[in-house]
């Protein structure tokens, strides 16, 4: 018998949570305006770039996965990674970012089909804010909130095409292995959503 969980986050979750979204945000402020920064100025809107880049990219990649999970009856939580996370805040300053901030853990035994759709959600996830934050850029004229909003959903892309790398604990592995098609539809999107920033 599966007992009901109620959608929560739980207190160590979210110090993780904490943790992570500040150090993702600084590590993206640093790579969008390193110069600016180290000449000692802070930008607000490259913050605020950064910031809305790791709530949209990063925080509903892996609410979409805890929230599949609880809707199948299984607990979810996120937890972070210290070592990632370092990583994260170091290749920052030399003009990249390998983000490994940490994953949501899922616990007990969902089946093969429950497992592929709670690793799906997040990629899903991004491809969709991708589409979605692409068309509304191409309706704004405004040059700062069209290269932001263009800069968000070129992340989503990028995160949901790593994600879906058939490698280790990706998801695209845990895809793969429940259903070929929609991985395909999956990597499809996600590749076709990258084309739209460096081809067109």
């Amino acid at each position: 018998m599966r007992y009901t969980y109620n959608f929560r986050f739980y207190p160590k979750e979210k110090r993780d949570l904490t943790l992570a979204f500040l150090i993702l945000t600084f590590s993206f402020y640093i790579l969008i305006s390193r110069n600016l920064l180290f000449q000692g100025i802070i930008s607000l809107l490259d913050l605020l770039t950064a910031f809305l880049a790791v709530l949209i990219a990063f925080f509903l990649h892996e609410m979409a996965h805890k929230y599949t999970a609880f809707k199948y009856g299984y607990p979810a939580a996120f937890k972070a990674w210290n070592i990632g996370l370092l990583i994260t805040f170091l290749s920052s300053f030399a003009g990249f970012l390998f983000a490994a901030p940490g994953a949501v853990y899922v616990y007990g035994y969902p089946s093969k089909d429950e497992y592929g759709k709670i690793s799906a959600a997040g990629p899903s996830m991004n491809i969709a804010l991708g589409y979605v934050l692409y068309i509304i850029s191409l309706a704004i004229s405004h040059n700062y909130i069209n290269a932001m909003l263009s800069y968000i959903a070129s992340l989503n892309f990028f995160l949901a095409f790593f994600n879906l790398l058939p490698i280790g604990p990706m998801d695209g592995l845990k895809i793969l292995h429940w259903n070929i098609s929609i991985y395909a539809v999956l990597l499809t999107l996600s590749i076709l959503g990258l084309t739209l920033f460096y081809i067109i």
